[in-house]
């Protein structure tokens, strides 16, 4: 995927925090680690497929990373125990990491409704992408 380079950190840690409010900060530190981790993630981000909607989906893409570095295990055993103590974990949804949390699921679901290049249904061909 190409570069996204057309949306900005402050675009999408503004609307991280909106869909994800346990992650907003005002921490100088904790700002840096999610510019850094956003500067990571730009590969994983076509904006120019996805238009309007690249923004929420970073921050979705975003939203899950934060997640999964908040649960070491999420999505990866199924039961842990110590003592009396017993906890079940879900395992991931066919062995999708994105599928583990929910703004994964959401990351999924917005590039779910892109395609690129021509879609031939039985109506004939039709160009799908973002409508903005």
């Amino acid at each position: 995927m190409a570069s996204c380079g057309s949306v900005t950190n402050a675009e999408i840690l503004a609307l991280l925090f909106v869909i994800a409010p346990k992650f907003a900060t005002t921490d100088p530190d904790k700002l840096a680690g999610y510019n850094t981790l956003i500067d990571a993630l730009r590969c994983m981000i076509n904006c120019q497929l996805l238009g309007c909607c690249a923004a929420l989906a970073f921050a979705n893409l975003l939203a899950h990373y934060l997640t999964m570095q908040g649960n070491q295990y999420l999505g990866v055993g199924t039961n842990i125990s110590e003592g009396q103590l017993s906890l079940g974990l879900s395992a991931t949804i066919n062995a999708n990491a994105f599928a583990s949390t929910p703004y994964g699921q959401q990351y999924l679901n917005i590039l779910a409704k892109f395609r690129v290049g021509a879609f031939v249904t039985n109506v004939g061909p039709r160009w799908y992408g973002p409508q903005c």
